[in-house]
């Protein structure tokens, strides 16, 4: 049983590792665009606040604090440069 796991996760590493993981980034990414536009200025960007972020704030503060690590997080320009291959 043990050798069947490992050569399905061998399988899944070689095949779907990498997708995966791009799919996690770009929804990061989109998940952070959404918030950042619905409670931007909670965390300093100067936007305009509706009242349906106002009636939102209660289910999505967890997420907030989330939103106020990420967007207060030092961004490097080798991060984004990592992703292309340069060969």
């Amino acid at each position: 049983m043990k050798v069947r796991q490992a050569v399905r996760d061998f399988f899944y590493g070689l095949l779907f590792l990498d997708l995966y993981r791009e799919v996690a980034k770009t929804y990061l990414q989109y998940k952070l665009l959404l918030h950042l536009l619905t409670f931007g200025d909670f965390v300093g960007v100067p936007l305009l606040t509706t009242y349906y972020s106002l009636r939102l704030l209660p289910y999505s503060l967890q997420e907030l604090y989330d939103l106020r690590r990420e967007a207060a997080r030092e961004h490097d320009i080798f991060e984004e440069l990592a992703e292309f291959d340069v060969h």
